[in-house]
């Protein structure tokens, strides 16, 4: 019996050491436990392996430099995204305000209303609003995912369902100006979705597909949208159960910008806020509350590029800062378990002209979709 427990034990402290490392386990590690760790396929004396190390050591060196200073509040850390050219980084992030934007239903401002100290979603059961972390893989859509996860949360906050829906439907067919995994605008997947007979469909019956898209493909392009109802053609016995499930949308509320009052009222009044962020400085966030200030910012600061879903705000007691939690579209072994907490100070820091606002610029676009409940489609 002593035998085999101390098998057991080998075997955990084998995985243990094997696993990930974390922030703090970042002493002496190099570029070839990087590529084993994360399956990377480079091949030694080639120009792509030369060039993933060289971009590797520079954002090692940065992340070191950035934990070893102790006044951040916020660590960095290696995944999935550490050898990745600051040129591919930049085209990776490619949500953008369209000028074919359709005007929110209305644009809800602040109350002054009394609030509650901490909202977050994540810990609602009757409804549960928030699906599973989501992961775009190397496709651009993250306006997309955005979007769906607003779609989802506002579906259950509705009918008490919450449905899986699909993020391919958006980003393969959603017109206007939306560019597929090459950026788009979360605004104009409800407009889309208004503007379908049936809404939004389920995941399982239009399942991802652009998770795999190469951005290094010059020839690389979205998937091309389909019509989900001709590939399930009514078949006896089985339509009589076979029912798939369809949300519908009637347009969108718009939150003052840039107001944190506001935003913290809708984010309690009302459900998870879709937002838009300047991600330049997430590549490396591992754990935290995040400060992005002229200090660590640079032109990133302001730089709206990325679509996300805000889900509640709380505070650090050991920190002693307050923070927005924001969920993103990056899987969970980013962050903390896929989300990041941004800074949310008394006073809110804005770009020089005004017009973006909160860190990494959250506070410039937040809103949310008017949902409803379209009958589901026998198939």
């Amino acid at each position: 019996m002593m035998k085999r427990v101390i098998a057991v034990l080998l075997i955990l402290a084998v995985a243990v050491s094997a696993a990930r490392p974390k922030w703090h386990q970042l002493k002496g590690y190099s570029f070839e436990r990087y590529v084993s760790d994360f399956g990377r396929r480079y091949e030694r004396g080639t120009d792509e392996y030369a060039l993933r190390e060289a971009t590797f050591n520079k954002q090692l060196a940065k992340i070191h430099a950035h934990n070893a200073e102790p006044s951040n509040t916020w660590r960095m850390g290696v995944n999935q995204f550490t050898d990745m050219t600051p040129q591919e980084w930049k085209k990776y992030n490619a949500a953008f305000k369209s000028p074919n934007r359709p005007a929110p239903a209305r644009v809800q401002a602040s109350t002054a209303a009394p609030l509650p100290k901490t909202v977050d979603y994540r810990t609602w059961t009757s409804p549960r609003v928030l699906t599973d972390v989501k992961h775009q893989g190397s496709c651009g859509s993250c306006w997309a995912h955005s979007a769906t996860e607003s779609m989802e949360s506002y579906y259950a906050l509705l009918t008490g369902m919450l449905p899986v829906l699909s993020v391919q439907q958006l980003t393969s067919c959603v017109p206007y100006g939306c560019a597929g995994c090459d950026g788009g605008d979360a605004t104009l997947a409800y407009y889309y979705i208004q503007n379908t007979y049936y809404g939004q469909t389920e995941e399982w019956a239009y399942s991802y597909k652009d998770f795999f898209f190469n951005e290094r493909n010059p020839n690389a392009t979205t998937s091309a949208c389909l019509n989900v109802t001709d590939m399930f053609p009514n078949h006896t016995p089985y339509h009589w159960f076979a029912d798939l499930n369809r949300v519908g949308c009637t347009g969108y509320v718009a939150i003052t910008p840039n107001s944190a009052q506001a935003t913290m009222e809708a984010l309690a009044t009302t459900g998870p806020l879709s937002i838009s962020v300047a991600a330049g400085n997430w590549q490396n966030y591992e754990a935290g509350v995040m400060q992005n200030n002229a200090s660590n910012g640079q032109d990133n600061e302001w730089g709206i590029d990325h679509d996300v879903q805000m889900v509640g705000y709380g505070h650090d007691a050991e920190l002693g800062m307050d923070y927005w939690i924001v969920r993103n579209s990056w899987s969970t072994l980013w962050g903390e378990y896929g989300y990041v907490r941004l800074a949310r100070p008394a006073v809110e820091p804005c770009s020089p002209d005004g017009s973006v606002c909160g860190t990494s610029g959250c506070l410039n676009d937040p809103h949310f979709p008017l949902v409803k409940e379209n009958p589901p489609q026998p198939f």
